[in-house]
Protein backbone atom coordinates (compact mmCIF):
# COMPACT_ATOMS: atom_id res chain seq x y z
CA UNK A 1 0.00 0.00 0.00
CA UNK A 2 1.32 3.36 -1.02
CA UNK A 3 -0.17 6.91 -1.56
CA UNK A 4 1.23 9.72 -3.91
CA UNK A 5 1.04 13.48 -2.95
CA UNK A 6 1.04 15.71 -5.56
CA UNK A 7 1.42 19.47 -4.49
CA UNK A 8 1.40 22.82 -7.18
CA UNK A 9 3.24 25.97 -6.52
CA UNK A 10 1.59 28.67 -7.77
CA UNK A 11 -1.37 30.46 -9.00
CA UNK A 12 -4.99 27.62 -8.57
CA UNK A 13 -5.53 26.04 -11.83
CA UNK A 14 -8.34 25.08 -13.26
CA UNK A 15 -8.78 21.26 -14.47
CA UNK A 16 -9.81 21.97 -17.87
CA UNK A 17 -13.29 19.38 -19.41
CA UNK A 18 -12.86 15.53 -19.31
CA UNK A 19 -14.52 13.20 -21.91
CA UNK A 20 -16.34 10.43 -20.49
CA UNK A 21 -14.37 6.94 -20.79
CA UNK A 22 -17.65 4.72 -21.41
CA UNK A 23 -20.73 4.58 -22.66
CA UNK A 24 -22.07 4.76 -19.29
CA UNK A 25 -20.57 7.54 -16.85
CA UNK A 26 -21.78 10.85 -18.50
CA UNK A 27 -23.19 11.17 -15.00
CA UNK A 28 -19.80 11.38 -12.71
CA UNK A 29 -18.09 12.92 -15.25
CA UNK A 30 -20.16 15.71 -15.67
CA UNK A 31 -20.28 16.42 -12.34
CA UNK A 32 -16.40 16.56 -11.89
CA UNK A 33 -16.74 18.84 -14.99
CA UNK A 34 -19.37 20.87 -12.80
CA UNK A 35 -17.19 21.30 -9.84
CA UNK A 36 -14.01 21.33 -11.97
CA UNK A 37 -15.69 24.57 -13.45
CA UNK A 38 -16.35 25.92 -9.94
CA UNK A 39 -13.25 25.19 -8.12
CA UNK A 40 -9.83 25.10 -8.71
CA UNK A 41 -8.19 21.59 -8.22
CA UNK A 42 -6.31 22.75 -5.01
CA UNK A 43 -9.70 23.57 -3.47
CA UNK A 44 -11.32 20.02 -3.86
CA UNK A 45 -11.50 17.65 -1.43
CA UNK A 46 -10.36 14.28 -2.73
CA UNK A 47 -12.88 12.46 -0.87
CA UNK A 48 -15.75 14.58 -3.04
CA UNK A 49 -13.78 12.82 -6.14
CA UNK A 50 -14.27 9.43 -4.36
CA UNK A 51 -17.49 9.65 -3.52
CA UNK A 52 -18.63 10.87 -7.09
CA UNK A 53 -17.26 7.58 -8.47
CA UNK A 54 -18.58 5.65 -5.33
CA UNK A 55 -22.15 6.36 -5.74
CA UNK A 56 -22.35 6.77 -9.58
CA UNK A 57 -23.08 4.62 -12.11
CA UNK A 58 -25.25 2.22 -9.68
CA UNK A 59 -27.82 0.78 -12.42
CA UNK A 60 -27.60 -2.79 -13.02
CA UNK A 61 -24.48 -3.86 -14.60
CA UNK A 62 -22.91 -0.22 -14.19
CA UNK A 63 -24.82 1.09 -17.17
CA UNK A 64 -25.78 4.35 -16.20
CA UNK A 65 -26.73 5.98 -13.25
CA UNK A 66 -29.96 6.33 -11.00
CA UNK A 67 -32.04 9.69 -10.11
CA UNK A 68 -31.99 8.36 -6.57
CA UNK A 69 -28.11 8.38 -6.77
CA UNK A 70 -27.90 12.00 -8.30
CA UNK A 71 -30.19 13.24 -5.33
CA UNK A 72 -27.34 11.95 -3.06
CA UNK A 73 -24.54 13.21 -4.26
CA UNK A 74 -26.42 16.67 -4.44
CA UNK A 75 -27.09 16.41 -0.45
CA UNK A 76 -23.26 15.74 -0.32
CA UNK A 77 -22.11 18.47 -1.72
CA UNK A 78 -24.48 20.41 -0.29
CA UNK A 79 -23.73 19.26 3.23
CA UNK A 80 -19.77 18.49 2.88
CA UNK A 81 -17.79 20.84 5.10
CA UNK A 82 -13.71 19.49 5.76
CA UNK A 83 -11.27 22.01 7.79
CA UNK A 84 -8.54 21.77 5.12
CA UNK A 85 -10.85 22.61 2.01
CA UNK A 86 -12.52 25.60 3.92
CA UNK A 87 -13.56 26.84 0.32
CA UNK A 88 -15.10 24.30 -0.75
CA UNK A 89 -18.87 25.00 0.09
CA UNK A 90 -21.57 23.97 -2.71
CA UNK A 91 -25.04 24.92 -3.03
CA UNK A 92 -26.89 21.73 -5.10
CA UNK A 93 -30.35 21.42 -5.92
CA UNK A 94 -31.99 18.71 -7.47
CA UNK A 95 -35.23 19.56 -9.92
CA UNK A 96 -37.19 16.92 -11.51
CA UNK A 97 -40.23 17.30 -14.00
CA UNK A 98 -42.36 20.76 -14.28
CA UNK A 99 -38.96 22.36 -12.32
CA UNK A 100 -37.08 21.71 -15.13
CA UNK A 101 -37.17 24.49 -18.08
CA UNK A 102 -36.60 27.17 -19.44
CA UNK A 103 -39.18 29.40 -19.68
CA UNK A 104 -39.92 32.92 -17.38
CA UNK A 105 -38.75 32.33 -13.53
CA UNK A 106 -36.43 29.35 -14.55
CA UNK A 107 -34.23 28.18 -11.67
CA UNK A 108 -31.51 26.98 -14.58
CA UNK A 109 -31.46 30.36 -16.11
CA UNK A 110 -31.25 32.07 -12.53
CA UNK A 111 -28.29 29.54 -11.62
CA UNK A 112 -26.65 30.12 -15.00
CA UNK A 113 -26.75 34.00 -14.21
CA UNK A 114 -24.96 33.36 -10.78
CA UNK A 115 -22.43 31.79 -11.83
CA UNK A 116 -23.50 28.23 -11.45
CA UNK A 117 -23.84 25.09 -13.45
CA UNK A 118 -26.60 22.75 -14.39
CA UNK A 119 -25.76 18.73 -14.91
CA UNK A 120 -28.92 18.95 -17.78
CA UNK A 121 -30.65 15.73 -18.32
CA UNK A 122 -31.80 15.37 -22.08
CA UNK A 123 -33.01 13.15 -25.05
CA UNK A 124 -30.14 11.66 -27.50
CA UNK A 125 -31.38 8.28 -29.21
CA UNK A 126 -33.72 6.08 -28.90
CA UNK A 127 -35.19 5.77 -25.07
CA UNK A 128 -31.51 7.01 -24.32
CA UNK A 129 -31.00 9.75 -21.75
CA UNK A 130 -27.85 11.36 -21.41
CA UNK A 131 -26.20 14.53 -19.28
CA UNK A 132 -24.09 17.50 -20.33
CA UNK A 133 -23.06 20.42 -18.51
CA UNK A 134 -24.35 23.69 -19.12
CA UNK A 135 -22.89 26.56 -17.93
CA UNK A 136 -23.15 29.78 -19.54
CA UNK A 137 -26.08 31.79 -21.07
CA UNK A 138 -25.65 34.46 -23.81
CA UNK A 139 -28.86 35.58 -24.34
CA UNK A 140 -31.18 32.75 -25.23
CA UNK A 141 -27.86 30.43 -25.88
CA UNK A 142 -26.82 27.60 -23.46
CA UNK A 143 -23.14 26.85 -23.78
CA UNK A 144 -22.54 23.75 -23.07
CA UNK A 145 -20.32 20.58 -22.31
CA UNK A 146 -21.27 16.81 -23.72
CA UNK A 147 -18.89 14.28 -22.56
CA UNK A 148 -19.55 12.30 -25.36
CA UNK A 149 -18.69 14.84 -28.16
CA UNK A 150 -20.51 14.17 -31.22
CA UNK A 151 -21.00 16.64 -34.64
CA UNK A 152 -23.55 17.31 -37.52
CA UNK A 153 -23.57 13.71 -38.66
CA UNK A 154 -25.61 13.25 -34.99
CA UNK A 155 -27.41 16.34 -35.81
CA UNK A 156 -27.54 19.30 -38.08
CA UNK A 157 -29.63 22.11 -37.22
CA UNK A 158 -29.13 25.75 -36.88
CA UNK A 159 -30.49 25.71 -33.24
CA UNK A 160 -27.75 23.11 -31.88
CA UNK A 161 -23.98 24.19 -32.91
CA UNK A 162 -21.19 21.95 -32.38
CA UNK A 163 -18.28 23.63 -31.44
CA UNK A 164 -14.04 22.51 -31.53
CA UNK A 165 -12.83 22.97 -27.98
CA UNK A 166 -9.71 24.76 -28.13
CA UNK A 167 -9.33 26.07 -24.50
CA UNK A 168 -9.61 24.71 -20.89
CA UNK A 169 -13.50 25.82 -20.27
CA UNK A 170 -14.99 26.14 -23.96
CA UNK A 171 -18.49 24.91 -24.70
CA UNK A 172 -18.50 22.10 -27.63
CA UNK A 173 -22.16 22.68 -28.18
CA UNK A 174 -23.92 25.35 -27.74
CA UNK A 175 -27.98 25.42 -28.31
CA UNK A 176 -31.09 27.51 -28.61
CA UNK A 177 -33.20 27.42 -24.97
CA UNK A 178 -36.30 26.60 -27.72
CA UNK A 179 -34.58 23.56 -29.01
CA UNK A 180 -33.20 22.20 -25.80
CA UNK A 181 -36.60 23.00 -23.43
CA UNK A 182 -39.01 20.83 -26.17
CA UNK A 183 -41.41 17.96 -25.31
CA UNK A 184 -41.91 15.23 -27.65
CA UNK A 185 -44.81 16.51 -29.08
CA UNK A 186 -43.44 19.63 -30.23
CA UNK A 187 -40.55 17.03 -31.53
CA UNK A 188 -41.38 16.67 -35.88
CA UNK A 189 -39.21 14.01 -36.53
CA UNK A 190 -36.60 11.45 -34.68
CA UNK A 191 -33.64 13.91 -35.12
CA UNK A 192 -35.90 16.80 -33.37
CA UNK A 193 -35.90 14.28 -30.24
CA UNK A 194 -32.25 15.09 -29.71
CA UNK A 195 -30.60 17.21 -27.12
CA UNK A 196 -34.21 18.28 -25.70
CA UNK A 197 -35.58 17.89 -22.51
CA UNK A 198 -38.56 15.74 -23.11
CA UNK A 199 -41.46 14.97 -21.67
CA UNK A 200 -42.22 17.17 -18.41
CA UNK A 201 -42.14 13.64 -16.20
CA UNK A 202 -39.32 12.39 -17.59
CA UNK A 203 -36.88 15.48 -16.92
CA UNK A 204 -34.25 15.89 -14.43
CA UNK A 205 -31.70 18.70 -13.26
CA UNK A 206 -28.92 19.00 -10.78
CA UNK A 207 -28.00 22.65 -9.97
CA UNK A 208 -24.40 23.65 -8.51
CA UNK A 209 -23.34 27.01 -7.31
CA UNK A 210 -20.31 27.76 -5.41
CA UNK A 211 -21.41 29.46 -2.09
CA UNK A 212 -17.83 31.48 -1.16
CA UNK A 213 -15.58 33.50 -3.89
Amino acid sequence: MFSIYLHSHGAAMKVPFRQQLSGYDCVPTTLINGLSYLFSREEIPPFVVHRVYKESMDIEAFRGTSSRAIQELGFLLSNYQEKRYKKFAVEAEYLCCNQVHLRQNSKIIRCLNANGVALLCVHTTDNNWHYILGFKLEGEWIHCYDPYPRTKRFINHETVKFMITTGQHEPNLIMHIDWLDKSFRKAKDFNGRKYILGQIDDRECLLLNRLHP
